[in-house]
């Protein structure tokens, strides 16, 4: 702040990656991974527009799960995320019936095709941001386990964020309805031929939700990619509508059962490339 005030078309001008980085840096050590993403994003921005190799830059390397080993950057960090992703991945292939996905062959560049557009680099931080949250709201659930008033708010937007994200990618997988308009709501996409042909689907999967106690109901041990997009669907747009919602948290379990349906949503969309 000290330098954009002293000069703001130098501060404008000048090559702020390094500062940005720090900054994320330090906000992943307060656990706080809006502001660490988004500094994150922020110092990539700063590499693409001064540096040609801005994508084997410290922060693309950090989103891609490979960084350099020379630089210190976000070393405490890595592992924790690089953890939560394996995890998931694993959990993910023990269920899908698909080709394995790994950090090489699938994780990795479906990162880099979003991180090569400006446009859609928002989508990977916001779902780095999305699993990163996950641990720390389940053990606030857990650590309010008794309580039967408290607010539902930081989960119900957790969640919301999740059903973005995969409304996020269904519109980037396929833009268009089978007429080649754009496809403008998550609606329209989940009705699109091109999806349901992909996934092998014989309808399309419901959207609508009219509790979260009926959209956990829903889901009843199914692993299947129909329920995964139904979930994630309802949850987006249920959640999109209203903060006041069935308190249904008084077992974090729940919660867990509708984060994971939304991450297998995302993840059958990655094993498409």
């Amino acid at each position: 702040m000290r330098l954009r005030s002293a000069d703001a078309n130098k501060y404008r001008e000048m090559h702020k990656g390094t500062p940005f980085g720090f900054l994320s840096w330090l906000s992943f050590d307060l656990r706080n991974y809006e502001k660490a993403l988004f500094y994150l994003d922020t110092a990539i921005a700063e590499d693409h527009r001064n540096l040609a190799n801005w994508i084997d830059c410290p922060g693309s390397r950090f989103l891609r799960l490979n960084p350099d080993p020379a630089i210190p950057f976000f070393r405490r960090t890595l592992p924790e995320v690089k953890g939560i992703i394996e995890r998931e991945l694993a959990r993910f292939n023990a269920l899908s019936r698909l080709p394995a996905l790994d950090l090489d062959t699938s994780w990795r560049p479906f990162v880099e095709n979003l991180l090569r557009n400006p446009t859609q680099r928002t989508i990977i931080s916001a779902l780095y941001v999305f699993l990163l949250e996950f641990e720390d709201h389940r053990r606030e659930l857990w650590l309010r386990e008794g309580a039967t008033t408290g607010s539902n708010q930081p989960f119900t937007v957790h969640l919301f964020t999740g059903g973005l994200i995969f409304e996020s990618l269904m519109k980037r997988r396929y833009p268009n309805d089978d007429m080649g308009r754009p496809n403008k709501t998550l609606g329209n996409t989940l009705g699109t031929q091109a999806f349901l042909r992909d996934f092998n689907l014989p309808r399309q999967p419901n959207g609508t939700g009219t509790s979260l106690g009926n959209i956990h109901a829903a889901i009843q041990g199914s692993t299947s990619p129909e329920t995964a997009f139904s979930t994630a669907a309802k949850l987006r747009n249920t959640n999109g509508h209203n903060l006041v919602w069935d308190d249904i948290f008084a077992d974090p379990r729940r919660y867990t059962d509708l984060f994971q349906q939304v991450v297998n949503a995302i993840l059958f969309l990655v094993s498409k490339g």
